[in-house]
């Protein structure tokens, strides 16, 4: 069993969906271990001064990993690395590997000391309302957390080699060693070492996210780390890459300061709601959208690198359909049951009725634009994988450009609901200026198979759609929903009867997505495991 788990851990993922099930899974998992965390957090310290100095002490290491590792260096350092395993030789291909984790390493050492000097005068310009003895808190957690961003760089590079060689399990996993970490620090660490012990949590937390990565990473072909220098080609190539996504990460972090600020003129409380929303509705972009996203990558990346464009196009016309076959009934569950949702997650507390409505009312527009959502991280990855991260980029700029715009004049007659509109509205045309250039550029990816996938998938949601609405109804006739076990009732009848009716649709209809995930579910559930380097175990 244990040498098993050893080569399940450090073997090759073959196949886009069984890697997305693994990325999916593990971020599932990492989101209900997140929510502990947040729990373990407020159930211990509560909503009060502690807390705050916490999450404002955040601010300047998150933006530091958001803006210089998260996304940036994958969408550099990953369509090369996967160029030179294609086209170069192994060692080429590890030593750019090696000297990436040393330029990263050495980068990320000295911002990170940069940040522990300067952060008594750079924390007070994020928290200009704290006093003093708040404000001297923050900035010494500040310090502690500013070592996390070092570990978390490291491990970037590493996730970026897991990624490109599709190890996807230790990948997947990370983030949930890091949460497991910050609760460590909370549960075990604080009583003994006070507030910082929280900061220490952080640091633990990131420090899990590298070895978990790293314990497979360093048994593939890492063996050295030389010293950092720029003057190996593919690491310039891979520091251009990653210009214009940084740029495009910085303006979105700028625009949804913009909205938040817009959103703060507003009626108390409609930061609470649109934020509140925008996380619900994002949960399935995440375990679907993301999850194929970053499972194509590496597909996408190594055609790419070798020319291979039927094989690109094919991956990329895959991925587009089975995203839409998930995210599409989940747009219908999450429209169905936007209030049942709302009020079974958040309505706890003070959290009332009129709340509810409000962040439901808010959630329905997102969902118009959920598959928009999650189909643009796919697309973006496929530019990506073409060494071309400066077209996202202009597509971002212009999506943000209207967002504003649209923000600006319909919260003066849609209050929230304006804002909610403009972020759905964005999110359409950023998808379709992807599409549409890549379509431009590569071809078309699909055509009437594609056509025909969503006229399939959107005839089972309406299945889904007609007979959820009415065990929803049912239910609401029968129960007067007062209380948590009574609409949970609605909503589980409404997804199991809706739920049913997709599948039969799906079936009748022959849907290909519908029995490339049934089949891949009984080959990975029922029948047997098949572990790349290793025999079939039977699961019976």
């Amino acid at each position: 069993m244990r040498k098993f788990f050893s080569r399940l851990w450090n073997s090759e993922t073959d196949g886009l969906t069984a890697a997305a099930f693994i990325v999916g899974g593990a971020s599932l998992a990492s989101r209900v271990v997140g929510v502990m965390r947040d729990r373990v957090l407020a159930s211990t310290f509560g909503a009060g001064d502690t807390l705050d100095a916490y999450y404002a002490a955040f601010r300047l290491p998150d933006l530091l990993y958001t803006l210089i590792i998260l996304g940036a260096l994958s969408a550099g350092f990953i369509p090369v690395f996967a160029e030179y395993l294609e086209t170069r030789s192994k060692k080429e291909a590890w030593d750019l590997a090696e000297r990436a984790l040393s330029v990263v390493g050495a980068t990320m050492l000295i911002i990170c000391a940069g940040l522990i000097v300067f952060a008594p005068a750079l924390v007070p310009m994020t928290v200009p309302g704290f006093d003093q003895e708040k404000l001297h808190v923050t900035i010494q957690l500040a310090r502690i957390m500013a070592l996390s961003p070092f570990f978390l760089g490291l491990s970037a590079v590493m996730g970026g080699v897991l990624q490109a060689t599709r190890r996807f399990l230790a990948f997947a996993l990370a983030p949930v060693f890091y949460n497991l970490g910050i609760i460590f620090g909370a549960l075990v660490l604080s009583p003994v070492m006070g507030i910082e012990g929280l900061a220490w949590g952080v640091v633990l937390g990131a420090f899990l996210h590298l070895i978990t990565q790293a314990s497979v990473a360093l048994r593939l072909g890492l063996r050295r780390i030389p010293a950092p220098s720029l003057r190996n080609q593919g690491i310039r190539k891979i520091l251009w890459l990653m210009a214009p996504r940084t740029a495009g990460l910085a303006v979105t972090q700028i625009n949804m300061i913009v909205l938040l600020a817009l959103a703060s003129a507003l009626p108390v409380g409609s930061i609470a709601v649109f934020n509140l929303a925008n996380n619900l509705q994002s949960f399935p972009i995440g375990i679907f959208g993301i999850s194929f996203a970053v499972a194509a990558f590496p597909n996408l990346a190594r055609a790419a690198g070798a020319k291979r464009d039927e094989e690109f196009r094919n991956t990329l016309s895959s991925s587009a359909r089975k995203i839409a076959f998930l995210i599409i009934p989940s747009t219908v569950v999450f429209f169905l049951l936007r209030a049942q949702i709302v009020r079974l997650v958040l309505g706890a507390g003070i959290f009332d009725w009129t709340d509810t409505i409000r962040t439901a009312n808010v959630m329905g527009i997102f969902t118009a634009s959920m598959l928009f959502q999650a189909l643009i991280p796919l697309f973006a990855r496929a530019f990506y994988a073409l060494q071309d991260t400066w077209t996202p980029l202009i597509a971002g700029l212009v999506a943000e450009v209207l967002n504003l715009t649209l923000a600006i004049t319909l919260r003066t007659h849609y209050g929230i609901n304006g804002l909610a509109i403009a972020f759905s509205v964005a999110a359409c045309v950023n998808m379709f200026l992807l599409w549409g250039l890549l379509h431009y550029r590569k071809g078309s990816f699909g055509g009437g198979e594609v056509t025909m996938s969503l006229a399939k998938t959107c005839a089972a949601s309406l299945g889904l759609f007609g007979f959820g609405w009415l065990a929803r109804l049912g239910i609401g006739t029968l129960f007067p929903l007062r209380t948590f076990w009574q609409v949970g009732l609605q909503a589980t009848a409404t997804i199991v009867v809706g739920g049913a009716a997709f599948v039969v649709v799906a079936w009748l209809l022959k849907s290909q997505e519908y029995f490339e995930f049934r089949h891949s579910m009984k080959q990975r559930f029922f029948k047997k495991v098949v572990v790349q380097g290793a025999e079939e175990v039977q699961m019976d």
